[in-house]
């Protein structure tokens, strides 16, 4: 338990000397008036009496205001017996006892019994009676034997003096103590809260029952005398109910009622001799002192224990429910990581369908290009007219269109999944657009026998105009394969803040059952234009996962046997005059690379052949190796820096494409053009070539789009040179 704050002399000066002085005066006329009473009730000699509740006013003041009041205690005992016709150093002596009596106690108190806290548990109300006991003794020999010195009494009669002095004493300290210390630790407020009507019964008990046991006003016969036991009723009762304050403060009703019968002749206690009646009246004191107060601990203690195991319990159930709360939402969290994981093995289990569907589509379709190729070839090699051969060089070059279309899809969806694709948005009219698809697919569908309609529009949007230009190229591509007759028609509408552009077709339209389907990745629906067609079932995936990016949705509207309408939804922009910035053209003529020298750096030989030789037919000079070690090599043999490096991204040295050209680079001291080439599309691979800032090209690469990077690049080198000359 923690110790009481004690009052130091510090304190007391920091609260004013008047007001240190001011109590000190106030304890010590308490002190004058407490023993100018018990000596009024002397029995044996004029300074010996066994009724002395100045004891435990002065033991109750060290505890409560420190050790300090001792010169208060001391010369208001002093001047009691001063003025009871005791002699200066008896006086003197008997004030050192009554002195030193507190400040044992209370030092004792302090040390081994929580100080004022000591009446809060059954062993601190035994350690303080026991305390006591052995402290009283400093005053009743102290004083006694001053009296014996001096002459004011009798040794023969030492025996039966100091009996009386140490327990006059002794019940002081264990009745009055307590009540002084209880009323003047608590709270005055906390009289507001006590249940009044129970503390007023156990008033009114204690006062009837000490009328009835201990007063003079009713006759006292040998049937009263047993009445005295009566007085457990009210201590049991506030020892039970009330707290320690209401406990001490009956044990002093009853103490005084007893004493009032007893000093008028009558109640139990009553004696011929006085001094023997006092003793008993004394003895009476301390036999319901001790025990209630004790009783009453207890009872709190265990008052305390039974708050403390509510609370417990109260928190307990409290953890509890909060645990069903938390098992609730465990037992919710797993359900959702059950359909979570169920979910996902339906995922995965699609995926693997789709992944064989897709190797089957993808055996299928990269066969047949590759068959006609063949074919072509063989043909080639035997004798065929000029005009013939033509014919097949054009076939060739569609059978690489197609298997490029293919690769382009499978780039597409590896850049997607990548995160490689960063959307470029800016204001345009979306008439551009309009006008490129009419130009690029009204071919088509006149020779599929289709009509084909773009409603012109004025409307400016907010996209980026590459990738939704591969958007409605994706649905136009849709739409002109799946329409067998009848026509496309292209145009937009406006919605609120935003516009619709419209891909509708007279195709077969789609199932409803099949509308979710056909945006999955190697999807495609069945029937002969399907088969007829071929490709890999990316078209619209790659439309879905393009809108995704640029947050613009699409929807779909179809009928089986009347045809379909895809919508993707732009935000719309207010139109302005638009402004027509001059551009070089990308397409240089071959003088413009001819002599310069290129060097590519491949692991595969046939690339090397046939890189080479395409870059030697437009003019450029070529040196080829398969690692940068090899590069460098030729280029010292040559005695030349080159003008461009294309490298492929994967060499078989352990190197990357983009180490080999920092090699290069670093070597010649020289920051010299280059771009990569590879058919890794792998989202690591591709995330790396990003980070690394050089431009990428996807095997195959078609000889227009290797002409027009080459150019641009030479290009840009030229003008660099000029620049610094």
């Amino acid at each position: 338990m923690t110790r009481p704050a004690r009052r130091s002399f510090a304190a007391y000066v920091g609260r004013g000397h008047s007001a240190y002085v001011f109590e000190l005066l106030g304890i010590g006329i308490g002190y004058f008036i407490l023993a100018k009473i018990g000596l009024t009730l002397a029995s044996i000699n004029p300074s010996t009496s066994a009724i002395w509740p100045a004891t435990g006013f002065a033991l109750a003041s060290v505890l409560m205001w420190g050790y300090r009041v001792g010169p208060a205690i001391f010369v208001a005992a002093f001047a009691a017996n001063i003025t009871n016709d005791a002699l200066i150093y008896t006086a003197t002596a008997i004030a050192v006892g009554n002195t030193l009596e507190a400040l044992v106690a209370a030092w004792l108190v302090n040390l081994w019994s929580d100080g004022r806290e000591t009446f809060s548990t059954t062993m601190g109300v035994a350690k303080f009676a026991l305390i006591c006991v052995p402290s009283t003794i400093i005053s009743a020999t102290v004083g006694i034997g001053s009296l014996i010195l001096s002459g004011h009494a009798e040794p023969i009669v030492f025996a039966t003096t100091w009996i009386t002095w140490w327990l006059g004493d002794l019940a002081g300290a264990l009745v009055v103590a307590p009540f002084v210390v209880l009323w003047a630790a608590s709270e005055l407020h906390s009289l507001e809260r006590i249940r009044l009507w129970e503390t007023g019964a156990i008033v009114a008990a204690t006062i009837a029952v000490g009328v009835i046991a201990f007063s003079p006003l009713i006759e006292q016969t040998g049937y009263r005398d047993p009445l005295g036991f009566v007085a457990l009723v009210p201590l049991i009762w506030a020892a039970l109910r009330r707290d320690q304050r209401e406990t001490a403060t009956v044990a002093i009703v009853l103490a005084c009622f007893a004493m009032w019968g007893t000093l008028a002749g009558g109640g139990p206690f009553a004696r011929s001799d006085l001094n023997d009646s006092l003793l008993l009246l004394v003895m009476f004191f301390i036999s319901i002192s001790v025990p209630s107060l004790a009783l009453n601990a207890d009872v709190l203690m265990r008052r305390r224990s039974e708050e403390n195991l509510r609370r417990t319990q109260e928190e307990l159930e409290a953890r509890a429910r909060q645990l069903k709360v938390m098992a609730e939402r465990l037992q919710e969290s797993n359900t959702q990581l059950e359909e979570r994981v169920e979910q996902r093995t339906r995922e995965l289990d699609e995926a693997s369908r789709a992944k064989t569907r897709f190797i089957a589509a993808a055996s299928h379709d990269l066969r047949q290009p590759l068959h006609a190729l063949g074919l072509f070839v063989a043909r080639l090699r035997g004798r065929v007219k000029a005009t013939e051969r033509s014919r097949i060089v054009e076939k060739i070059d569609a059978s690489v269109a197609a298997m490029d279309e293919l690769f382009n899809d499978l780039l597409d969806i590896s850049k997607l999944d990548a995160g490689v694709l960063v959307p470029h948005i800016s204001e345009f009219p979306i008439v551009q657009l309009l006008e490129k698809i009419e130009s690029m697919f009204s071919a088509a569908a006149r020779e599929r026998g289709l009509s084909l309609r773009i409603v012109r529009s004025s409307a400016w949007v907010r996209s980026d105009p590459i990738l939704l230009e591969r958007i409605l190229l994706n649905l136009m591509s849709n739409a002109v394969n799946y329409t067998a007759r009848g026509g496309l028609v292209v145009g937009c509408r406006r919605r609120g803040g935003q516009l619709r552009i419209d891909v509708c077709d007279t195709g077969p339209g789609i199932p409803e059952d099949e509308r979710l389907n056909i945006f999955h990745e190697f999807h495609r629906l069945g029937g002969p234009q399907q088969e007829r067609r071929g490709g890999l079932g990316l078209g619209l995936a790659i439309v879905a996962r393009f809108c995704r990016l640029l947050d613009h949705q699409i929807d779909l509207a179809s009928a089986l046997g009347r045809g379909s309408r895809f919508s993707v939804l732009v935000p719309s922009v207010a139109a302005r005059a638009l402004i027509v910035e001059p551009t070089a053209s990308v397409h240089t003529t071959p003088a413009s690379i001819g002599g310069k020298l290129v060097v590519v750096i491949d692991d595969d030989t046939l690339v090397l052949d046939s890189t080479g030789g395409l870059l030697r037919s437009w003019g450029c000079r070529v040196l080829t190796a398969s690692s940068a070690r090899l590069a460098l090599a030729g280029l010292a043999e040559c005695s030349q820096s080159p003008d461009l490096i294309i490298s492929d991204y994967r060499l078989s040295c352990g190197q990357t494409g983009i180490e080999a050209i920092e090699e290069l680079r670093k070597s010649l001291n020289r920051s010299i053009p280059a771009f990569l080439i590879s058919g890794d599309t792998a989202p690591e691979r591709m995330r790396a070539v990003r980070t690394s800032g050089y431009h990428l090209l996807h095997k195959p690469v078609r000889p227009r789009a290797l002409r027009s990077m080459l150019s641009l690049f030479l290009k840009k080198h030229d003008h660099a040179d000029a620049s610094l000359a």
